[in-house]
């Protein structure tokens, strides 16, 4: 059982490529809307790094073009899409990380990237471990990682109500009051890596812009991607 192609187009409009593995989503989703893969060879990460894609997941491609809002909000919009999809469908709460995870009892159970091939046209990743096994993310070193252990008979409707809630969200003005209500990194002291250097600072506020505004010392600076890091209390 998994998703089904015709189903998310009668319900979405998306002409929707469904398999159970492939090489990449990013490589295979061609001239279609989307695709949704269970598995996946050579998952894309951020930068050089891949992104770990056993069975059970699902690892989803979607291209847009057009976008209504900035494009650098638009994978915390994706964000905010994939914690109300996950609330709506499964009745599971999570939390967000800026600027590209969605948390489910402070450990990883999706992970987002955006990219943009050529001008005007964006192709959003988003890789949720979705009825992933724990087993399988332990036995691949992914101590931080979690499943959300969802139900095969839901996937249909969660990846419906997914694309199109992205969709919607990136032709809505970016909602950065309820991004920040949700966002675990605010309020938080951080690190990140800045030209090479770690500087460590305070996480004041996410932007309308998609930003994390981040204090350092008596100067706050704009931090617009990068791997961000929260400083534990034990790590102090």
């Amino acid at each position: 059982m998994g998703p089904d192609a015709k189903y998310i187009k009668k319900i979405t409009g998306f002409r929707t490529r469904c398999v159970k593995s492939c090489a990449s989503t990013f490589d295979e989703i061609g001239n279609y809307d989307a695709i949704i893969a269970r598995s996946q060879k050579r998952g894309a990460g951020r930068g050089e790094h891949t992104f770990h894609s056993p069975l059970g997941g699902l690892y989803i491609v979607m291209r847009l073009s057009s976008l209504a809002i900035d494009a650098h909000t638009l994978t915390p919009a994706v964000g905010l899409a994939v914690h109300d999809t996950i609330k709506n469908v499964l009745g599971v709460d999570t939390r967000l990380k800026w600027v590209n995870d969605v948390m489910a009892d402070g450990k990883k159970v999706c992970g987002i990237l955006c990219r943009s091939p050529r001008r005007g046209e964006y192709l959003i990743g988003i890789g949720i471990n979705y009825a992933t096994t724990q087993f399988a993310l332990e036995n691949a070193g992914l101590d931080n990682a979690a499943t959300l252990n969802a139900p095969e008979e839901k996937v249909n409707a969660f990846c419906a109500e997914l694309l199109r809630r992205i969709h919607l969200y990136a032709l809505a003005k970016f909602d950065h009051a309820r991004y920040n209500a949700l966002c675990d990194t605010v309020g938080k002291d951080i690190s990140f890596v800045k030209d090479g250097v770690t500087v460590r600072g305070f996480a004041e506020n996410v932007e309308t812009d998609g930003t994390l505004i981040v204090r350092i010392g008596m100067a706050t600076v704009a931090v617009d991607s990068g791997e961000v890091s929260i400083i534990r209390e034990e790590a102090k």
